[in-house]
């Protein structure tokens, strides 16, 4: 949904949490990863700059 409004060197300010997991691939590696789970998204700049 978020990509409608969304371009490469947007300025946006989210609110949200980080969600840190881990599991391994199918060649037995152990991978890490961390989310951010976005609660709110807020544009910034001005609609003159687009």
């Amino acid at each position: 949904m978020a990509n409608k409004y969304l371009t490469k060197g947007k300025e946006v300010a989210i609110e949200g949490k980080l969600i840190s997991r881990n599991y391994t691939d199918k060649a037995g590696v152990k991978k890490y990863t961390t989310e951010v789970q976005a609660s709110e998204l807020l544009l910034l700049g001005s609609k003159s700059s687009e």
